[in-house]
């Protein structure tokens, strides 16, 4: 899936498939991996981050990113 797409789009894949094994560990665990590593204090930005990534996600599903439309399938 984000084999062929630009540099923003892997980040924000990236950022997304981080948050989701955060709320994985949480669950079976009841650890918070963000927080433990970040602190609580950084732990709200990249909260936010992982917030903004899954509406960029969200949206991709309605609009082809400019750059990857640009980009040629490997």
């Amino acid at each position: 899936m984000l084999k062929n797409a630009c540099t923003v789009c892997k980040v924000v894949g990236l950022i997304a498939i981080i948050g989701a094994l955060n709320w994985g560990i949480m669950a079976l665990f009841h650890v918070n991996m963000v927080e433990q590593i970040a602190g609580m204090g950084m732990a709200n930005w990249i909260y936010m981050l992982v917030g903004l990534a899954g509406i960029m996600l969200l949206v991709s599903f309605v609009y082809v990113c400019p750059a990857c439309r640009k980009m040629k399938p490997a």
